[in-house]
């Protein structure tokens, strides 16, 4: 049960939701928000197109007009003083002076914007910002936490919560293995909620002087009931990613090659892979069949599981946070067969399917294909064990029931420090 504060309002920054047919995990959140929160406000960086629906106490604010916009010489040199630190902290976490220099144009030109979105949200938002009834949230420990961080520098009343997934929490995904406002971010954040244990180890070890601000608090998915399954001589195999190099699914074409048994594989995703990926499929012995689902919108994926059997997920990915992609499919019983990478070894185990070497092959991708049928999970009962445990541990109600009576706890308390860093 979420209890709602009458008096509390959210202001929840995104990327784009609810424009554009990314960040469906904001969607399953934002129910939850709302019973927790009398209003809660989104105000995504990007806003183009039509919206899609949301709770009747959720609105959407649309405060930035072109979110690449620079700062005049006036409103520059109003925010001089937290111009300068911006910068100054940002140099000083550079690894080398050869990656500054390399980086140092586009990243400068990143300082300027921030501090003309902040300027913005000062203008526009902030001045019916009351702190002891307002929570700031940022969905991702990116863009707007830069911009969350220049307000709070410049008035300590602001105190603001984000998350962290993958792209903004390993800093390999970077260029040059360096996110460059981190250290900037760390110095001005309340708490950064990271949605997998293994991250929240990786941040501890990278960033020891702040591991009081990282919290595990995992995203869950919806309960949609147990997929339709029966036994059957074809193996139904399904992948849902991105078509990029980092998510490799190549490696799975691949090892259809070596399978000479009945397979049907379905594929949720595109991207620039999908050519490479179709050349091989073209390959394919007679006894492989293929359908390329390309992008579709997340209800469409929810209920093909709904009315498709299908013996086993396929994941393939070099890196990863926690894929909610995987928890839906333990949340319709279906067990998982995937690489070791991330987060990935904190839903796939045991109770829910088999885990491979992260340096995974197309040989050994083929040899667990050809022997899935006599394992344990080709029953029903495993894929029973595998909804239970994902009901135990990432049901969106359970998951989302403590992460708001957290959150709330948290901004409460006033927990944190009590001046920004400068």
């Amino acid at each position: 049960m979420i209890t709602k504060h009458m008096d509390k309002e959210l202001w929840l920054f995104t990327m784009r939701y609810p424009y554009g047919t990314g960040e469906t995990f904001i969607g399953t959140e934002l129910p939850f928000l709302c019973e927790a929160f009398d209003r809660v406000v989104l105000i995504p960086l990007i806003a183009e197109g039509e919206p899609r629906d949301m709770p009747p106490n959720a609105e959407i604010r649309k405060v930035l007009r072109d979110p690449y916009a620079r700062p005049s010489v006036w409103t520059l040199a109003r925010n001089l003083k937290t111009f300068r630190h911006l910068v100054a902290t940002v140099r000083a976490s550079c690894p080398s002076p050869a990656l500054l220099a390399e980086r140092w144009p586009a990243v400068r030109s990143m300082c300027l914007q921030a501090i003309q979105r902040a300027a913005t949200l000062k203008a526009v938002l902030l001045r019916t910002y009351d702190p002891s009834r307002v929570v700031l949230y940022s969905f991702w420990t990116a863009d707007w936490a830069t911009v969350l961080g220049v307000l709070r520098h410049q008035d300590p009343r602001v105190r603001f919560f984000t998350r962290m997934q993958g792209f903004d929490l390993y800093a390999e995904r970077s260029k040059g293995s360096w996110p460059a406002f981190r250290a900037f971010q760390l110095n001005q954040v309340e708490r950064i909620y990271v949605t997998s244990k293994t991250g929240l180890a990786y941040l501890h070890d990278r960033y020891a002087a702040h591991r009081a601000v990282f919290q595990y608090s995992p995203l869950g998915t919806d309960d949609h009931g147990i997929a339709p399954w029966s036994p059957c001589d074809t193996l139904r195999i399904i992948s849902c990613a991105n078509l990029i190099p980092l998510k490799r699914v190549h490696l799975l074409a691949e090892a259809l090659r070596l399978v000479n048994i009945p397979v049907e594989w379905t594929h949720f995703g595109d991207g620039e892979e999908r050519p490479r990926i179709e050349a091989i499929i073209a390959k394919l012995p007679s006894n492989i069949q293929v359908r390329m689902m390309g992008r579709r919108p997340h209800t469409e994926v929810l209920k093909w599981y709904e009315q498709n059997a299908v013996d086993l997920f396929v994941h393939t990915s070099n890196t990863e946070g926690l894929p909610l992609s995987m928890k839906e499919a333990a949340s319709f019983g279906v067990p998982m067969l995937a690489a070791d990478a991330g987060g990935v070894k904190e839903i796939v185990h045991a109770h829910t399917g088999q885990l491979l070497p992260h340096e995974v092959t197309p040989e050994m991708l083929a040899a667990h294909l050809l022997g899935h049928r006599q394992t344990p999970m080709y029953t029903m009962a495993f894929r029973q064990g595998a909804r239970n445990w994902w009901l135990a541990h990432f049901e969106a109600r359970h998951a989302y029931g403590r992460f708001c009576q957290d959150f709330l706890a948290q901004h409460a308390q006033g927990v944190g420090r009590p001046e920004p860093l400068r």
